[in-house]
C-alpha cells in the first residue's frame, strides 16, 4: 500500500480528502454541486472554511500511515498544514 503525500494545496486537500470516490459523491459529502467540487478542486473558487473542515474530518478517518509520508515528522507535517491554510487564506 503506497503512502499519500501530504497535501500543500487546495486541489491537493480536496483530491486526498476525496480518494477513490468521484466527483459526484464527494460533491454530495461537501454538501455541494459537483460543478461546485470541480472549482475547488481547479482553484478557480477558494474553498469554504465548512467544506475546508469538512475535507479535513475526511483525512483524520485515513489510516495514519495513509496520511503522512514515511519519515516525515510531527513538527514537519504541522508546518505543511500551517502552509496550505496560509494559501488558503490568500484564496478567500
Amino acid at each position: 500500500m503506497s503512502s499519500i503525500t501530504f497535501p500543500t494545496s487546495q486541489k491537493e486537500l480536496l483530491r486526498v480528502a476525496r480518494g477513490s470516490r468521484t466527483q459526484v459523491e464527494f460533491a454530495q459529502v461537501l454538501g455541494v454541486a459537483r460543478s461546485t467540487l470541480s472549482r475547488y478542486e481547479s482553484e478557480k473558487l477558494g474553498l469554504p472554511v465548512h467544506a475546508l473542515n469538512r475535507c479535513l474530518e475526511e483525512m483524520a478517518k485515513l489510516k495514519d500511515h495513509e496520511r503522512r509520508p514515511a519519515g516525515e515528522s510531527v513538527p514537519k507535517l504541522v508546518d505543511h498544514a500551517s502552509h496550505l491554510l496560509e494559501g488558503l487564506r490568500r484564496l478567500l
